[in-house]
């Protein structure tokens, strides 16, 4: 599940949090309005529990990206969920 993302709006970096019910591979990726893949946050094995993931509001080139709604997308074992935040340079 998602705990959301605090700051939301935010500039320049948010906390995404989240809690998986059991060990496994988690994937947590960053998409435009467009759909279009923007950086993967988490794609590893964690343990089950509450994490949390830091976004600085860049690609994963490392570039900023500009303001605007940015989707974050969890996936873990069978769960999908998805959330929204928004960035204000």
């Amino acid at each position: 599940s998602l705990g959301g993302a605090e700051p939301n709006p935010f500039n320049p970096r948010t906390s995404i949090t989240y809690e998986v019910p059991h060990d496994g591979r988690a994937r947590l990726r960053v998409f435009d309005l467009r759909g279009q893949l923007v950086t993967t946050l988490i794609d590893e094995v964690v343990e089950a529990g509450s994490h949390s993931v830091a976004w600085t509001g860049r690609d994963g080139g490392g570039r900023e990206v500009p303001s605007g709604v940015y989707l974050y997308r969890l996936e873990a074992g069978q769960d999908v969920v998805h959330g929204r935040m928004m960035l204000v340079r």
